[in-house]
């Protein structure tokens, strides 16, 4: 179940800053792809990091709640 609440809430809401930017690098004026690129992996990196973030703590704390 929380699963799938999860899933939709962390591709649609929380990347939602990441679309946009990703939006405005691929359609805004002026096209300079250099820095669309250095911007396009900061916002990945940072998507990345996270998902693994909110990873690594639903690990840790499903080994220290007793379920």
């Amino acid at each position: 179940m929380t699963t799938t609440i999860g899933i939709p809430i962390l591709l649609g809401l929380l990347l939602l800053p990441v679309y946009t930017v990703l939006a405005g690098f691929l359609f805004g004026e002026p096209r300079d792809f250099r820095t669309a690129g250095i911007g396009l992996g900061v916002m990945a990196a940072m998507a990345v990091f996270m998902i693994g973030s909110t990873a690594m703590m639903g690990i840790v704390f499903g080994m220290i709640t007793p379920f």
